[in-house]
């Protein structure tokens, strides 16, 4: 929506692993440089962890997409595999073509396979990702593959990639002999303040914008202390912050905007990030103190401005779980006093709203409402869309308009039609 105005040539905070838009923190480059030294040195496996969103699989991308001639690489990103299915896509991945019906036969093929790389020179690297669910059927065929070498050097080079749960799985004792041959741990942290900035400068200039477009320092450091450094959620917050400046028509984001935007994303999305992991790590750098304390409260409530205001907050959640369920919502009845709508965003002011319509590209066949509410002593106003046949009807459009970016933070909510405002048939 606001690249049109900013001129951007792409989009700069999109939530996709693009190895094109990495930004080389001190984590990231330490990161390569240790699995470039696995990879030279002929370690067998490595384990590679980070929190959700710190860029892992960015990274391994970018990997990808560096390797030389020298290097034979495969990627594999289904953690729902069984130990003969992981074998199989392995080798489907590295080009081994087979008949194989037996586990050993599949093996042959591929330790074939894996010599002839040796013999010309090449190495041969599998990256395995999300492997902290990987059933441990999965992970002990990974331990026997593993053994594949010559008598100088391993044939096969393994790569774990997944969330600091791994490292615990690990450590369960029937896991020990795959634990014994893992030669080098990597963890990837998340990004310091002054490097949150430096990220968000890296994207907008990526995105090369026709119109200067920048985030003050106050505005970055608004968006370090509710990310805590994790460029998944950095993008999330720039996304929306851009959205409000582009409704404000302004060039220059600042925190307001930053925190106005706070309340355009998925309440409980935020609230969730901030009482996880996150949340022990954020506490000393950005809520000390007794004004802190009480943010980070609001923040944690279930400050959901697309929730029906008539509901409870564990009516709101159930609503939400409900809608996630998929097909499960069109078991729901739907009361003729309620309406199943897609919340697109909230304002703090009404004209930034009316802007907000203004500007979007509804379909023909819906109706745009606002929609005042009161949260936590202050009014906002929605902006949904409507009508849906039911909750899962509005939860199927929400996820494809997420999915194609067009509204990065569609969710579908049941609202009262009690205090409804159509804007009108788009």
């Amino acid at each position: 929506m606001y690249e049109g105005f900013y001129g951007f040539e792409r989009h700069p905070f999109r939530l996709v692993a693009d190895p094109s838009m990495l930004f080389a923190s001190s984590g990231v480059r330490e990161a390569l440089g240790r699995l470039e030294y696995a990879v030279k040195t002929g370690k067998g496996i490595a384990v590679m962890t980070g929190e959700v969103g710190t860029g892992k699989t960015t990274l391994v991308n970018r990997f990808l997409d560096r390797a030389g001639p020298e290097l034979r690489t495969a990627y594999i990103f289904n953690p729902t595999l069984t130990g003969p299915q992981l074998l199989r896509t392995l080798a489907e991945e590295l080009g081994v073509s087979t008949d194989a019906t037996s586990k050993l036969e599949l093996t042959r093929a591929l330790y074939a396979e894996l010599l002839r790389n040796h013999q010309a020179g090449r190495r041969t690297i599998v990256f395995v990702d999300e492997a902290q669910v990987l059933a441990p059927e999965a992970l002990e065929e990974l331990r026997l593959v593993s053994n594949l070498e010559t008598w100088h050097e391993k044939l096969l080079h393994i790569v774990l990639v997944g969330q600091p749960e791994l490292l615990d799985h690990l450590d369960a004792y029937q896991m020990r002999p795959l634990r014994q041959r893992v030669e080098l741990y990597v963890q990837i942290e998340p990004m310091r303040e002054v490097e949150t900035r430096q990220y968000i400068e890296h994207r907008l200039r990526v995105a090369n914008p026709v119109r200067p477009v920048a985030f003050t320092d106050g505005a970055c450091e608004l968006v370090h202390r509710l990310a805590g450094g994790i460029p998944r959620d950095i993008n999330k917050v720039c996304d929306a912050a851009l959205l409000v400046a582009y409704v404000d028509e302004a060039s220059t984001i600042t925190s307001k905007h930053v925190r106005e935007a706070v309340q355009t994303i998925d309440a409980q999305q935020i609230g969730l990030h901030l009482g996880g992991t996150n949340a022990g790590r954020l506490w000393p750098r950005a809520w000390a103190g007794a004004a802190g304390v009480a943010a980070l409260v609001a923040l944690l409530v279930a400050y959901d401005t697309a929730a029906p205001p008539s509901r409870s907050a564990s009516g709101v959640q159930a609503v939400a779980v409900r809608a996630a369920a998929g097909s499960a919502t069109d078991d729901l009845e739907q009361p003729e006093s309620e309406a199943s709508l897609v919340h697109l965003a909230s304002f703090e002011h009404r004209q930034q709203a009316e802007g907000f319509v203004r500007q979007i590209a509804a379909p023909a066949d819906r109706v745009v409402y606002l929609q005042s509410v009161d949260a936590n002593g202050r009014r906002w106003h929605r902006v949904l869309l409507g009508d849906f046949r039911d909750l899962g009807a509005a939860q199927a459009w929400a996820q494809k308009m997420r999915e194609r970016g067009t509204y990065a933070y569609a969710q579908p909510v049941r609202v009262s039609r009690e205090g409804l405002e159509a804007w009108g048939t788009r």
